[in-house]
């Protein structure tokens, strides 16, 4: 089984609405619908999440996000037929790490692709976290070796842009923090984006610098555009299309047997999610 990881974060807005409660910190504003098993609807479809850990409070959480995928059934009775959907349910397997603010996820896009994905959980989280005053910031983890493979593999580059979350997202971690925590100050923004272009595809750079973007954004602090010349032609190439991706051996069509495993399975699945957060 495959899986792809999404980084998530809960960013003050400038809107109150009511103050934190007791004990809840900002980023338990992304994990409370999960657990609390809150609906929503996208693309018609409704979404769900179930949880397999007795105690919500552990910090590695493994479950199902559920997409609804109802059918119609006519059946024949002796005079004419009778006509009802029948509620049926497709599902993901995910693994949530609460310290990391990170949630892995089955890739499976039979069920929903992981643009699907995570725009189902911004759903899902964001109206909640909006009640105190809080937006939900969602950034997949993505191949730190792609940004600088594409550019190397081209003969061009007329474009380079960044779409960055508020600083310190990271701690004292990332070199780009620095930066943005300067336009923070001097601008009160939550997103910084860059677009750099040259139309004659003709773009320099300063390596060191456009490395503390690029390691930022990979993190999970955002995402890239790269626009270059290649075999000929113009090529734009997105940070989304090239995810951190860990396969390991499991079957997840067993919640039961799951539960009765869980605390091995947890041990298994913190090293997975260690994989994916160092990309090494």
């Amino acid at each position: 089984m495959k899986f792809f990881a999404i980084r998530y974060f809960s960013v003050r807005s400038s809107i109150t609405l009511f103050p934190l409660e007791n004990g809840l910190e900002p980023q338990d504003l992304f994990v409370y619908p999960i657990i609390s098993k809150e609906e929503s609807v996208y693309y018609n479809r409704s979404y769900t999440a179930r949880i397999i850990n007795e105690n919500n409070n552990d910090n590695i959480i493994l479950g199902y996000l559920l997409k609804s995928t109802d059918t119609h059934v006519i059946q024949l009775d002796q005079e004419l037929f009778n006509e009802e959907d029948i509620q049926n349910w497709e599902k993901l397997f995910f693994i949530l790490d609460r310290k990391k603010q990170i949630i892995a996820f089955e890739h499976n896009s039979a069920v929903a692709s992981p643009e699907n994905v995570k725009n189902v959980l911004h759903n899902l989280t964001n109206n909640y976290a909006n009640t105190y005053g809080y937006d939900i910031k969602l950034d997949f983890l993505v191949d730190k070796f792609a940004f600088w493979e594409i550019i190397e593999e081209s003969n061009g580059l007329y474009q380079i842009a960044f779409d960055l979350n508020a600083p310190n997202l990271f701690g004292g971690t990332k070199k780009a923090n620095e930066w943005l925590r300067i336009l923070k100050e001097k601008h009160n923004m939550s997103e910084v984006k860059v677009d750099f272009r040259n139309d004659s595809a003709d773009l320099r750079y300063d390596g060191e610098e456009l490395e503390s973007y690029r390691d930022y954004a990979d993190s999970g602090g955002g995402n890239w555009t790269l626009g270059v010349i290649k075999d000929g032609r113009k090529k734009q190439f997105k940070s989304a299309n090239h995810l951190r991706r860990k396969e390991t051996e499991f079957n997840a069509d067993n919640p039961k047997s799951i539960k009765e495993n869980l605390r091995n399975l947890i041990d298994r699945f913190s090293e997975l999610i260690n994989l994916l957060n160092d990309n090494e």
